[in-house]
């Protein structure tokens, strides 16, 4: 098994697919997204930002060197990096292949009154009224087609999860580590 990171829109399943895999196999967990948070709060001189699109010129310098560090120091020590910070591009640009894989998931099947339901069952949307949740899916939508698009230039591997993400998600493990 090689590092894996995992990208995509928000509320695709990044951390719920991190967290399988981690508690399957005992690899370190690493959300970009508690990054992100941290050093948004704390040193906001560094000019991160909390919108993903803002933050990335930034934060994958960062997050690609650790990764490497990480690696170096023990290569076979296995880590699952997930969040929502940094595009398939910037992904295959900067992560070695032969130490990691990555994995991107989106829901461009998805339409935003879907989204609206999936959302309004979660605590994350209880404070947005929705219209603001709804042109939320729009944009999640769009860009999880883009997404695919560039995964599918790439190579990467692209997970839709526009229908049940949990099956899904368990699916994918099978097909890719057994059991």
């Amino acid at each position: 098994m090689k590092n894996l990171l995992i990208i995509g829109v928000p509320r695709a399943g990044k951390s719920s697919l991190a967290n399988m895999i981690c508690d399957k196999f005992g690899c370190g967990l690493i959300s970009i997204d508690v990054i992100v948070a941290t050093f948004y709060k704390t040193f906001p001189e560094l000019g991160m930002h909390e919108e993903p699109e803002k933050s990335e010129p930034i934060l994958s310098k960062f997050i690609f060197e650790y990764m490497h560090q990480l690696y170096r120091e023990n290569p076979t020590r296995k880590y699952v990096v997930e969040g929502c910070h940094l595009s398939p591009e910037t992904a295959v640009k900067n992560t070695c292949s032969e130490t990691c894989d990555i994995v991107c998931l989106g829901y461009p099947d998805l339409t935003p009154e879907q989204f609206l339901v999936r959302a309004r069952k979660t605590d994350w949307a209880s404070a947005k009224d929705d219209n603001e949740i709804l042109q939320m899916g729009e944009y999640f939508i769009k860009q999880s087609r883009q997404d695919k698009d560039t995964c599918d230039q790439h190579g990467i591997k692209f997970i839709d999860t526009s229908d049940n993400i949990e099956r899904t998600l368990t699916e994918y493990i099978k097909q890719t580590y057994g059991e």
